[in-house]
């Protein structure tokens, strides 16, 4: 089914987008002293909010596919679903790192006050 395909293609691109932002990150944190890894910050916000969203977005897709079942409690989804919601309400917010890659866009630096 075409529509099967295309929840299916959009769900590996997001997972390639999120394995390539967190493990290019990781790597940069794993291969830095840590004058540098104080720095990361702005990167390891974007980390979280990136990936989370993402796998937010492949579980709701996965979901789609296979119906209201993925709703039962014998779904393996539905806790995934549950699980990866839960990021969403740990820190750094994704509001909070939105508006310090504003300010360091507007600024050219980022707010003493960075999560």
């Amino acid at each position: 089914m075409p529509n099967v395909k295309q929840k299916l293609g959009e769900i590996e691109l997001g997972l390639l987008e999120a394995k390539h932002l967190l493990y290019s990150v990781s790597d940069k944190w794993d291969k830095s002293d840590e004058s540098i890894r104080n720095t990361t910050g702005p990167e390891l916000g974007a980390v979280k909010l990136s990936v989370v969203n993402k796998a937010v977005h492949v579980v709701d897709l996965a979901m789609r596919i296979v119906g209201a079942r993925s709703l039962s409690k014998k779904s393996k989804l539905q806790l995934y679903y549950r699980d990866i919601r839960a990021g969403l309400h740990n820190p750094p917010m994704d509001d909070m790192t939105i508006m310090n890659f504003a300010y360091k866009s507007i600024s050219g630096v980022l707010p003493p006050t960075e999560c």
